[in-house]
């Protein structure tokens, strides 16, 4: 087998070499760095978890445990006290300290915690589900209203399943890469 062949098949995502004068050198776009041993063996430096992949769930994690309490937040103003459905600030401190804490977990970039951030932040994202559905039950509909006050945990749970999805789908690519 030739060097550029050993080169391209042991490379993560069949990235290209190319042939210099003497040496095969790696492209600097395609190929990670590479520091070779004495024995003329390589060796790869990786990350413990790919950071595009972790990085943008864990800010989906950080930005909609934002939308959780200003959504809270914004809804204590707005309804009056005694109305069913209406968001109780220690209701949500739970999904959003889960969702937090999944950010700092993910964050860290280790092996074994940022897996650990992606499983928060799916318990996160199903506790702020349950969170909206049972505000979305209590709302009681009068049909003359559009779109109604059902608008905003309705809302919500859907981007809770796709937050938690978002994290669930994350975690076997992260966990293929040890």
């Amino acid at each position: 087998m030739s060097a550029i062949a050993c080169l391209n098949a042991s490379s993560p995502r069949g990235s290209r070499a190319t042939r210099t004068s003497k040496s095969i050198a790696p492209s600097a776009i395609h190929l990670p760095r590479r520091a070779f041993s004495r024995r003329g063996v390589d060796v790869t430096p990786r990350a413990a978890v790919d950071a595009s992949v972790a990085y943008a769930v864990a800010q989906q994690d950080l930005f909609f445990a934002a939308l959780v309490a200003v959504e809270a937040v914004y809804q204590q103003g707005n309804l009056p006290a005694d109305f069913k459905g209406r968001p109780e600030l220690p209701n949500i401190a739970v999904p959003c300290g889960l969702l937090v804490g999944s950010f700092a977990l993910i964050q860290s970039d280790a092996a074994i915690v940022s897996p650990a951030g992606l499983i928060l932040g799916a318990i996160g994202c199903a506790a702020s589900g349950k969170y909206f559905l049972e505000r979305y039950d209590a709302i009681d509909d009068d049909g003359m209203d559009w779109p109604g006050p059902r608008i905003f945990p309705g809302t919500g749970l859907l981007f809770s399943l796709f937050v938690l999805l978002a994290d669930l789908e994350a975690l076997p690519r992260i966990m293929n890469d040890y």
